[in-house]
């Protein structure tokens, strides 16, 4: 309750703000300001509809505004930073020509086109990033691993990470989500945690576990545990995966078809985690045979790097879902979306095919992955 209470004064604060803005710009403009005050009074209306009465609306009604609020905030926060942007440089060459500076010395026509313009390049933004969401890519990553599977020659896996279904992304986006999965038709499908965002309330009530239940490949379906998975009704949500047909690994290894080994981490916020070496000797892991590492959070590549992983993946990252995160995830991970090789381990960080919040992806990609897997003794 209190993140939405948080997110409600943010969304209030941005309104009256890039409101008050307007209404400068439009000095006089009577019809000009009547719209505005039609648009964003609308917009603040229904969405405190929602606030108030989301546990009374139909699914269909509280998505809506799920949606048209996270937008709009996402509208909002772009727009001002590049009128921001636009103010400031406009101060930095009054006073480089030595002239006064200040709002009100601003011609209305100056404070109207600047106050527009970004609106029109933020639209166009958003709705690109929109398309993104709706249209994931499929990631082609082929991969050679110097050890024998067996009589196995190759695996075609289907990586996918930070689904995060719940409120935002609901049974509609499961569906589409799952569709995409099966339509590669893969051997094995690896999931690498943050498969359910929040409570299970919402997957219970619109029944998402049957779009989930829908997955099947001959070799499995395994995921790990991630930070979302631990955030509310943690071991109600392990069991609606197991029961879907999505086998959880918890610091634990699973010899598939006799030929290469997936192992399957706990998440970070879990005081208990094993570090992987225990786990790849406590579970017997046979290191002579592929061995495959799911770990949800990409902090220490050098983990399963120096523990001999031949493949590791992650998630996490979203790859910072919208311009500028993705900055910012650059800057935090080693790896923040994509392939790398570390000594003799084959690193992928995948950007996520779900996301949190407004959907949206802005610099950024909604993916899953194929891997191509070889083996050459």
């Amino acid at each position: 309750m209190r993140a939405l209470i948080n997110a409600f004064i943010i969304h209030l604060t941005l309104n009256i703000l890039v409101f008050l803005k307007g209404w400068n710009a439009f000095e006089g403009k009577k019809t000009a300001r009547i719209i505005m005050a039609v648009i964003f009074g609308l917009e603040l209306l229904i969405y405190s509809i929602g606030f108030i009465f989301y546990r009374h609306l139909p699914e269909a009604v509280t998505q809506f505004i799920r949606v048209m609020g996270t937008s709009w905030m996402l509208f909002l926060l772009y727009n001002g930073g590049l009128w921001l942007i636009i103010d400031l440089a406009n101060m930095i060459r009054q006073k480089l020509s030595h002239k006064p500076w200040s709002i009100k010395r601003q011609s209305q026509r100056f404070k109207i086109v600047t106050y527009l313009i970004p609106m029109v390049v933020v639209t166009a933004i958003m709705v690109q990033g929109r398309y993104r969401f709706m249209h994931p890519v499929v990631q082609q990553v082929p991969i050679t691993i110097n050890k024998s599977a067996g009589e196995m020659d190759s695996v075609r896996i289907a990586m996918i990470g930070d689904l995060h279904m719940g409120y935002m992304i609901n049974r509609y986006h499961t569906k589409r989500f799952v569709d995409l999965i099966m339509a590669q038709q893969p051997d094995l499908i690896l999931f690498v945690g943050d498969i359910i965002d929040g409570h299970i309330e919402p997957i219970v009530q619109q029944r998402m576990d049957e779009e989930l239940s829908r997955l099947h490949a001959p070799l499995g379906v395994f995921t790990c545990t991630g930070n979302h998975e631990y955030r509310h009704d943690t071991e109600e949500k392990i069991q609606l995966l197991d029961n879907a047909g999505i086998t959880v690994l918890r610091d634990s290894a699973v010899l598939i078809d006799s030929s290469f080994y997936v192992v399957g981490r706990e998440d970070k916020v879990v005081p208990t985690r094993k570090p992987l070496r225990e786990i790849l000797s406590g579970q017997s892991v046979e290191m002579s045979r592929p061995v495959i590492v799911l770990n949800h959070t990409p902090d220490n590549l050098a983990e399963e790097a120096d523990a001999g992983a031949d493949i590791a993946l992650y998630g996490h990252t979203h790859h910072g879902q919208v311009f500028p995160g993705n900055i910012a995830t650059e800057l935090t991970f080693e790896v923040a979306h994509g392939y790398k090789k570390k000594k003799n381990t084959h690193i992928y960080v995948t950007s996520g095919i779900g996301l949190v919040g407004p959907q949206y992806r802005i610099g950024t990609v909604s993916e899953m992955v194929m891997l191509t897997v070889k083996f050459m003794p």
